[in-house]
């Protein structure tokens, strides 16, 4: 393959590069850690509905030049997002051939469920038709220029200014989903889409460079005239990769997920009978025996009796772990306690018969 050709992609690249928000949503409803969250909200449906990355970029792009014109508040965000990614998914159907049909679009009503929006069908596509007002074009002029875009087309001309060195022609998925981990931090997003796309390039050719030590010379040479193609200040790249590398290594050394969406299950009355209730479990205790002595002339025996206070203590401990409601009845309470009031009926208890057995 040609470099110039290439070379002419990256041209228009870099021509609609200044379309998108130039230094991310200024939107102060909405802090940056909302967003991010949401981010990574979207690249869980991506991966649920095993959608290409493509859709993760446009929709994170959609949602970034909304809050940069709009205000919103926070609790439309989940809206905003699903809304965003569902119009996402109709442009990029729009780049693909007329015959050729984007399998796994989501249905609006599968997408609010799925992703627990709190927002119907009807919000999502009212919502929808307010992002794409906004958007360049209504909406209707494709995909827009994303780091991804640039990341392809880089590591192309790549590719063809040197066929003989181990250089992939298409970024290996381990670098898409490195992407897409760099885009859900909104700290990436003063900076443009191709000094962050040849900043994560960089990152990969500096691992090539510890396999192959013959191959350094060229691949950095390659970073180097990609950075003087896209006007990158030298000093200013530095900084970028600096804080990329940062990123990636925060992500990889994290135990915990830092965003993490709390999902709702909802189960039928006929599955919730079938599952064991685990939220009220207690560890079982051993069971207390009480028995009187079945010979009556056995003077040895003796019983334990309880006083008021005893009883209505283990009264309280009992209804407390048996979950006791008024009018309802203790049968474990029935057999081994007795009380008495003052004036009032005693009831037979299987101990006041052996005490009377007894007596």
């Amino acid at each position: 393959m040609e470099v110039h050709p290439l070379l002419g992609q990256l041209d228009c690249l870099l021509a609609g590069e200044g379309q998108g928000p130039a230094a991310g949503p200024t939107n102060t409803g909405i802090s940056p850690g909302m967003r991010d969250g949401s981010a990574h909200v979207l690249r869980c449906l991506k991966v649920w509905y095993d959608l290409p990355s493509d859709v993760f970029h446009t929709a994170v792009s959609n949602i970034d030049t909304f809050l940069a014109k709009m205000k919103a508040q926070p609790k439309h965000l989940s809206c905003i997002a699903v809304s965003s990614f569902h119009l996402a998914c109709s442009q990029y159907q729009q780049g693909l051939p007329s015959d050729t049909l984007l399998v796994g679009t989501p249905e609006p009503a599968d997408l609010v469920s799925i992703s627990q929006s709190r927002c119907s069908a009807s919000d999502l596509l009212r919502m929808e038709a307010i992002l794409a007002s906004k958007l360049e074009g209504g909406g209707t002029a494709g995909t827009p220029v994303t780091p991804l875009s640039f990341l392809r087309v880089m590591s192309a001309v790549s590719r063809a200014a040197a066929a003989r060195l181990e250089v992939t022609p298409l970024p290996p998925p381990h670098l898409l989903h490195q992407l897409e981990i760099l885009v859900c931090d909104s700290s990436t997003l003063k900076f443009r889409p191709c000094e962050l796309a040849l900043a994560l390039l960089c990152t990969e050719f500096q691992q090539l460079c510890a396999k192959h030590p013959a191959n350094t010379t060229a691949l950095m040479g390659f970073v180097t005239e990609l950075q003087k193609y896209c006007n990158i200040q030298a000093s200013h790249f530095v900084s970028i990769l600096s804080e990329v590398v940062t990123i990636l290594e925060r992500y990889n050394g994290e135990g915990q997920v830092p965003h993490r969406q709390r999902l709702v299950w909802k189960l039928s009355n006929r599955t919730l009978r079938h599952l064991r209730p685990t939220d009220r479990l207690r560890p079982s205790l051993p069971k207390i025996c009480e028995e009187a002595a079945a010979a009556s002339g056995d003077k040895a025996c003796q019983l334990r009796l309880r006083s008021a206070s005893e009883c209505s203590l283990e009264s309280e401990c009992s209804d407390s772990d048996t979950g006791y409601k008024p009018g309802g009845s203790d049968t474990e309470s029935d057999v081994e306690m007795e009380v008495s009031t003052p004036g009032g009926p005693v009831k037979d208890t299987g101990k006041r018969k052996a005490e009377k057995n007894l007596a």
